[in-house]
């Protein structure tokens, strides 16, 4: 068995970065997202599409 360990590929940045703060996430919110996950691609992009016009549509109206 190796215990050989890799090293990372990618360099982090010195400076600090600034992250976005964290939000906490409904029970409903969460129930749609595993909902979501579970769909398909073609599923996922329906969706995706769906919602996009709903908001076009409050948007304008």
């Amino acid at each position: 068995m190796s215990t050989d360990v890799l090293e990372a590929v990618g360099d982090q940045p010195a400076e600090r970065v600034a992250l976005p703060q964290m939000e906490w996430v409904t029970p409903e919110e969460r129930l749609l997202l595993r909902f979501y996950r579970q769909l398909g691609q073609a599923e996922q992009g329906f969706m995706q599409r769906a919602i996009e016009a709903l908001v076009l549509q409050q948007r304008q109206g």
